[in-house]
């Protein structure tokens, strides 16, 4: 199976279907589709079916998609890291980035990135653990930016850089009724805004939490991504729990700790992840030094960049 094939692939997949795959490639219709006929020969089993409304993958073609995934994006990867190497202002990172880094320091770590990257193409997404993990492992993001519970991330999978930890709160708006004469019963019934329901084991540090302060875990709960759950809980009467970074920010205005300490959430940890099998390139480790370095400086700027022995050092990676 060539390489040409498995890229050809995954054009099909993420364009949508043989003729848009064929112009992002800039081959014809008819050559995309004489590689896709030749991997299913090959491969002995059906791989695409074609609809009317476009191609869709069968079992076999999903996993083989997994495959051609990683194995395009580290050759690519390869050619980056000799092109780099030589000085050349050349190539792609991809980058998760968790919500609290996406308001508090990816602007800096990105303007830093960019004195010394002006070409390098950049794709940026914002998620959570439970988004971000899975396009590590098929290749599609090379470093991630999460907050996780303290200790949740272990194991060999991934390069781990723990660059912050981080006190969390029971957040409200500043008007909530709760405020006034707030107990562990009645905050719990209360609606809340989570990023993961709680129930099934999920969050056992969330349902350790309730259990501690001697309560059941709330019966309502709403999950949404944290932008939504920060525009809920400015306009109703809900409760979350926030890191203490986010609630320095503007984008949190309006929003509270509970000062009382009748629930204690457990802490976080910053951490910026990579494949463990997967070398990163120079410029993905140095956009991924600059996310540490803003991360250990709250109200760092581009008239702040990191000094060039702090730079010289990204070169060292991202450390299990």
């Amino acid at each position: 199976m060539k390489l040409s094939q498995l890229q050809m692939l995954v054009a099909v997949v993420e364009h949508g279907g043989i003729r848009a795959a064929a112009r992002h490639l800039n081959v014809s219709q008819a050559a995309v589709t004489k590689s896709m006929r030749l991997m299913e020969e090959e491969a002995g089993v059906p791989l695409l079916m074609r609809q009317s409304r476009g191609i869709s993958l069968t079992s076999a073609g999903a996993r083989l998609l997994e495959w051609a995934r990683v194995i395009t994006r580290q050759t690519a990867l390869a050619v980056e890291e000799l092109r780099q190497n030589r000085g050349e202002d050349f190539g792609t990172i991809q980058v998760g980035v968790t919500p609290v880094l996406t308001f508090t320091g990816l602007g800096p770590a990105f303007r830093w990135f960019r004195q010394r990257y002006q070409n390098v193409e950049v794709k940026v997404i914002e998620g959570l653990m439970s988004r971000v993990l899975p396009r590590l492992r098929d290749g599609t993001l090379d470093i991630a930016a999460v907050a996780a519970d303290v200790g949740e991330v272990q194991g060999d999978e991934f390069r781990i850089q723990r660059i912050l930890q981080a006190k969390q709160y029971i957040v409200m708006r500043e008007e909530h009724p709760m405020l006034k004469n707030p107990t562990a019963r009645t905050l719990a019934s209360c609606e809340w805004v989570l990023t993961q329901p709680i129930g099934g084991g999920k969050q056992p540090q969330i349902e350790a939490m309730f259990s501690l302060a001697g309560v059941a875990p709330p019966s309502r709960v709403t999950v949404c991504e944290a932008l939504s759950a920060t525009a809920l809980m400015r306009s109703m009467d809900v409760i979350g729990i926030a890191p203490a970074p986010l609630l320095d920010h503007l984008h949190s205005n309006g929003i509270v700790a509970l000062k009382e300490e009748i629930f204690h959430p457990a802490d976080i940890e910053l951490l910026i992840l990579a494949r463990a099998d997967v070398p990163l390139t120079p410029a993905a480790e140095y956009f991924a030094h600059c996310l540490s370095m803003v991360s250990q400086a709250p109200g760092a700027s581009a008239e702040n960049p990191p000094s060039r022995e702090d730079q010289e050092a990204a070169t060292a990676g991202v450390s299990r």
